[in-house]
């Protein structure tokens, strides 16, 4: 007999739904009213032998009336469960499959509100000449302080969608064959795992960890875009968490324009974690449009200037302000060289920020010990 807890049991892993058609089996289809229509049938079936469906399993007869030997079912795919002409087809191993996935995907959906997920990326790099790591703990700690909860799909072992550049040598300033290969490694993971999950709609919202060179701060920036809902961290000095501060900076930036020549390149200053100068941009760019985005308030730039999400929606909206100046006023220029110190959520949002095809090629340079910038990548 299968007993009332057995019974609960059941409807709860199941959802209350079919577990072959999905039909939802608490809701007539007819009236529209609360009508329970679900079945309680056996995959292994109650009696031992040919005298019930799938009978001569060797199951016990005492787990035969078990949650585990039961499927919730609409009265349908029921009678097409036990119908002798598709136990042929329908058999134990087959229905244990079917029970298995459908519970399993029950759990999973129900495991965490549905809008209050978040699934983790993390892209460790070098700083300096040490690889920096980014502990899954702390990324979930981060991500629980704004209510949501961190999830790490698409692996085994649970690390979930990260890329880790930390093993690409010889990450000399200036050396562009490190920013060559760590952006192969950068598109690679694009196009072979998160931009697949993303078209199945695995991922709905994302929370981004990153530490890295700024210029592939830009490119993951770039090849995010803006088409997901997206939450960018940074580590804090003042903290040495990747949690926004309770308490943090919540600076606003401004763009500087000194309108040059009507060549088809124009220069962006970054002058937000160090104070970077036009006087600063190669000889060569002399001349040039340039935007300089500064801290406003007479702020002095530092690391930490970026220290309050809606701070880091102004840096955003800075990133945009240029765009759009350009979009207006200089439809010609092609290429924007980029210079300058900004902190790491900034720099992924300036590469969110632009459009492909719409805003000009991005032209990052990297700062020398000798205090001369040279390119080091581009994003186009």
């Amino acid at each position: 007999m299968i007993t009332e807890g057995a019974t609960r049991v059941l409807w709860v892993r199941s959802g209350g739904r079919c577990a072959v058609c999905y039909r939802d089996l608490l809701v007539s289809g007819i009236t529209w009213k609360q009508v329970p229509l679900g079945e309680r049938a056996h995959i292994v079936g109650r009696s031992t032998g040919s005298r019930s469906p799938r009978g001569d399993d060797p199951l016990p007869v005492e787990d035969r009336d078990a949650a585990d030997n039961l499927m919730l079912l609409c009265g349908v795919c029921h009678d097409d469960l036990d119908d002798t002409a598709n136990l042929d087809v329908l058999t134990v191993e087959r229905l244990r499959v079917l029970k298995h996935a459908h519970e399993s995907r029950i759990e999973q959906i129900l495991a965490v509100p549905p809008d209050n997920s978040t699934v983790v990326l993390r892209m460790p790099g070098i700083i300096g000449t040490a690889g920096v790591h980014i502990d899954r703990s702390a990324a979930a700690a981060a991500v629980l302080a704004t209510s949501r909860i961190a999830q790490f799909p698409f692996g085994p072992d649970r690390t979930g969608l990260e890329i880790d550049l930390r093993r690409v040598t010889a990450p000399n300033s200036g050396n562009e064959q490190y920013y060559t290969e760590c952006r192969r490694q950068i598109d690679q993971f694009f196009d072979r795992q998160f931009l697949p999950a993303v078209a199945d709609g695995s991922v709905h919202h994302l929370s981004v960890f990153a530490l890295a060179r700024w210029p592939l701060l830009v490119h993951l920036g770039a090849r995010l875009g803006d088409k997901i809902v997206t939450d960018v961290y940074q580590k804090h000095r003042g903290t040495d968490q990747w949690a926004w501060p309770a308490s943090g900076e919540d600076n606003r930036f401004s763009v500087e324009t000194l309108v040059g020549d009507d060549a088809d390149e124009a220069v962006l200053v970054m002058s937000m974690s160090a104070a970077v100068h036009v006087r600063e941009v190669p000889t060569e760019l002399a001349g040039r449009t340039t935007y300089r985005v500064v801290v406003d308030g007479g702020v002095t730039p530092h690391y930490d200037v970026v220290g309050t999400p809606d701070s880091l929606r102004s840096a955003e909206r800075a990133w945009r302000d240029v765009f759009a100046d350009i979009e207006l006023n200089r439809k010609h220029v092609r290429r924007l060289h980029v210079i300058g110190a900004a902190p790491v959520s900034a720099c992924v949002a300036l590469g969110r920020a632009m459009t492909r095809g719409v805003h000009p090629a991005l032209v990052l340079y990297d700062r020398r010990d000798d205090g001369t910038y040279h390119p080091a990548l581009e994003v186009n």
